[in-house]
């Protein structure tokens, strides 16, 4: 035994002398122990947002520091199996270092840290990173990703590859070993209190944990996590306890129509400490909170996570059941249906509907709400906004209209969720607004203070918009239930300090109606309010919504609702006799759908200019306008719910287009041959397709143009 300890022992010292006396092997073994130490380094002192912080975190958790340094040594180790490795070794480096500038502008922007989940929704975030990146930095930022990539290949081409033979079993099994290493690690900090799985408060855990173990952690720690007890019995018990309790039935529910308003990054301001006001920014808000059933609202994020909030509130499940920061938009709703206040009220007789005035894809609501069991999105590129913020995101006084619309568009009752967008930051440092309505003071520092009075500016109109809302509701025939709240504190940068509720994670909620609905004031958990209000309308049907009214003092409420998430979204479905009762819906984009009713050539253009907005819903010049006094093949497309964001395809291609209203198109193309195929698309950015109406067979007929309209799936 000794003597295999002795051989051991002499092959691991003449493997080291082995890669110190090559030049090529020792600066590659250099590279693979500094290099992640120096990325590693930036990147968490950029976590810690100061160099004191830093020092504080590597000598007050000396242990946490070398497990994140660890982490970031294992992702280099693959490159061992490669003959040149510097080169991919500093390209990892420069990743996790870009992680960290990502990290710390994002806690920047919205309060809350860079996660996994903002790589999985890169694709909606690059449609709106000019509201929060100036075009210098931006140009900055890609100058330096381009800096990283040439150095990068520059390395490729000039570090020299290794010589001999690569021994893969033993590389490979050391790359497994640190593995081993990484997750021992990790589970001994866990099991200890030094680390944990769950952060309650994301940005806390960040710089209690490190960034490189939190970062880890949102890409392995996705979903809710089979509990211990989970089994077909622990469900069953769960369902007997439901099954027990007495049902309303059906006929005896009240049924109003029921709208949720989701406003974005609103709260009431006066909560805010040493603030002060030239007047009111809340009064109407305010107010309701007075006449009407409110209370506070805990939510899951400050500055950003607005779906999260829906996710929620739609579902009636915990978020702090799924992985750390994780959107369940991105994960698995992408994959299954969720049960939801949608799937629970068709049951009763309801058509369900998402009113959201900026675009479908963000968050990927577009594919996720079918999942929901939701009928309609409409979405802003079935709207026609004439009136933006600052920083160019649709006022939401638009949606008083699109709620009445959608109301009127069915004859049976109608669950509306809306989700607001006036409120977004990120909140300028400089005055954007010249004459403010509402001036701020209390704040020294100049630059937040700015930041405040356009964030004040902004909630004053939401405010009014309520009041819109309320008023044109109360003047309908039908009953209803309206239920306001704010999805999420803005990114102010605040303190538990500067708040009188100390408390990040609470916005209030009031819920209007004009038939006398009641129900206590009380706080609730965003989980909560749908199941609540449905109890006190005698709407029992869903496991979830019957579960919390059953289980909402038993002492294994939240554990017991753990476990039925993970049953009916990842387990075996026990709690629906293993087979999901719930169908992905035909989503409609639109409260109603695009048609083309009519194709005509057009010799007069200029009867249509100027117009309102050009393609992309700007405003439009006169420059970009089509050009009047050029008549040859100018086509008027007839038809119903076109917008800003139409775009006529002839053949299936992309054509100019030039929205005059909502029944009519100018398109300009090459002269259009009989039998040719006419459809519109909804477009974001112009780009990015949203819906195709059905196809348009244009026929011409003794010099007269005339079309059919044929059934075609969007």
């Amino acid at each position: 035994m000794r003597r295999k300890v002795i051989i051991m022992k002499s092959k691991i010292i003449n493997y080291f002398k082995d890669i110190w006396n090559d030049k090529v092997k020792r600066a590659t073994f250099l590279v693979f122990l500094i290099a992640p130490l120096v990325s590693y380094t930036i990147a968490e002192a950029l976590n810690q947002r100061s160099v004191s912080k830093f020092f504080g975190f590597v000598t007050g958790s000396p242990v946490t520091f070398l497990l994140n340094y660890i982490i970031v040594l294992f992702t280099l180790s693959f490159t061992l199996v490669l003959k040149k490795r510097i080169a991919p070794m500093l390209m990892i480096s420069c990743v996790w270092i870009g992680f960290g500038v990502a990290n710390f502008m994002l806690k920047t922007y919205r309060e809350t840290p860079f996660s996994a989940n903002d790589l999985r929704m890169a694709t909606s975030v690059m449609g709106i990173m000019n509201k929060y990146l100036s075009g210098v930095l931006g140009a900055f930022l890609i100058a330096l990703i381009i800096a990283a990539i040439g150095l990068v290949l520059f390395l490729w081409k000039k570090v020299p590859k290794y010589a001999q033979k690569i021994n893969y079993v033993w590389n490979i099994a050391l790359i497994i070993l640190i593995g081993i290493v990484t997750v021992g690690s990790a589970d001994i900090g866990i099991a200890t209190g030094s680390l944990s799985t769950k952060f309650p408060n994301l940005s806390i855990a960040y710089q209690k944990y490190g960034f490189a173990y939190c970062f880890a952690n949102s890409v392995v720690n996705v979903g809710v996590k089979k509990p211990k007890e989970y089994s077909a019995e622990t469900i069953q018990k769960i369902k007997q306890k439901l099954d027990a309790a007495e049902d309303a039935p059906v006929e005896n529910a009240d049924t109003p129509n029921i709208i949720f308003l989701q406003l974005e990054s609103f709260f009431d301001v006066n909560k805010v400490k040493d603030l002060e006001l030239s007047e009111e920014a809340t009064p109407i808000f305010n107010q309701l909170k007075k006449e009407y059933p409110s209370g506070f609202l805990s939510v899951n994020n400050v500055g950003y996570g607005t779906a999260n909030t829906e996710f929620e509130m739609m579902t009636g499940m915990n978020l702090e059941d799924f992985g750390p920061g994780e959107f369940p938009y991105k994960t698995i709703l992408k994959e299954t249906t969720c049960e939801s206040i949608a799937y629970v009220l068709r049951d009763y007789g309801y058509t369900s509907h998402v009113v959201h005035n900026n675009n479908a894809s963000f968050y990927s609501r577009n594919q996720v709400f079918k999942n929901l069991g939701i009928n309609t999105f409409t979405s802003v590129e079935y709207m026609n906004p004439t009136e933006y913020t600052p920083l160019e995101w649709v006022k939401d006084k638009i949606l008083t209209q699109q709620i009445m619309d959608v109301l009127e568009s069915t004859d049976e009752q109608d669950f509306i969720y809306t989700i607001s967008v006036q409120g977004h930051g990120t909140y300028p440092s400089y005055q954007v607004i010249e004459e403010p309505l509402i001036t701020v003071s209390g704040i020294e520092d100049e630059e937040r203070r700015n930041q405040f009075e356009y964030y004040v500016n902004q909630i004053k109109e939401m405010d009014d918009f309520i009041g819109e809302l309320t008023d044109t509701l109360s003047k309908f025939d039908e009953d209803i239930i309206l239920v306001m709240y704010g999805d999420h504190l803005p990114s102010l940068e605040l303190t538990e300090d500067e708040l009188t509720n100390a408390n990040l994670y609470q916005t209030e909620y009031v819920i209007w109606s004009n038939f006398g609905f009641d129900m206590p004031n009380e706080d609730l958990e965003t989980f909560q309010i749908y199941p609540r209000i449905l109890q006190k309308l005698g709407i029992d049907q869903g496991v979830i919504n019957k579960f919390h009214r059953v289980y909402q003092n038993d002492a294994n409420y939240l554990q017991s609702l753990k476990t039925l998430e993970y049953d009916m979204l990842y387990g075996d479905r026990y709690a629906f006799d293993g087979t999901n009762p719930y169908v992905p819906t035909d989503l409609q984009m639109g409260t109603y759908p695009v048609i083309i009713t009519g194709v005509e050539q057009e010799n007069n253009p200029q009867q249509f200019y100027p117009s309102s907005a050009d393609l992309s819903g700007e405003p439009q010049t006169e420059e970009e306008s089509v050009d009047p006094a050029d008549t040859s093949h100018y086509y008027i497309v007839k038809g119903t719910y076109f917008s800003p964001f139409s775009y006529v395809y002839i053949n299936n291609q992309k054509c100019e287009t030039q929205f005059v209203d909502d029944k009519t198109l100018i398109v300009k193309a090459d002269e259009v041959q009989n039998l040719d195929s006419f459809t519109v698309k909804q477009l974001w950015k112009g780009r990015s397709v949203v819906s195709t109406s059905d196809e348009y067979i244009y026929i011409a007929t003794d010099g007269n143009e005339t079309g059919v309209s044929q059934n075609q799936d969007s």
